[in-house]
């Protein structure tokens, strides 16, 4: 069965619609609480970096973009991570705007 499936027979099993807003409500609450556990993970592991080298994410991440500090697999490392970490932070925005 796929999701668009499984969708619609919630809509079919829950013919109020505010029965069914209460369902996908908790779902997206429960999701919103993994991301925001998922962002202290990588904040954490940001803060290493940023203590082992001595310099703020958001400044490792403009220098290395634009090729001044090398290529050093921790900073292709500390550079994934502040992406997933900006990538996770747009999606956390996106599940508060609707709850």
């Amino acid at each position: 069965m796929s999701t668009m499936d499984k969708l619609q027979l919630l809509r079919d099993v829950y013919s109020e619609e505010s029965e069914l807003d209460q369902i996908l409500g908790k779902i997206l609450e429960v999701t919103l609480s993994k991301h925001r556990l998922r962002l202290q993970r990588y904040e954490n592991d940001l803060r290493a970096f940023e203590a082992r080298y001595g310099m703020d994410s958001d400044t490792f991440y403009h220098r290395f973009e634009a090729g001044e500090l090398g290529d050093s697999m921790d900073f292709f490392e500390w550079a994934g991570m502040y992406e997933l970490r900006r990538d996770l932070m747009a999606r956390i925005e996106r599940l508060e705007g609707v709850l």
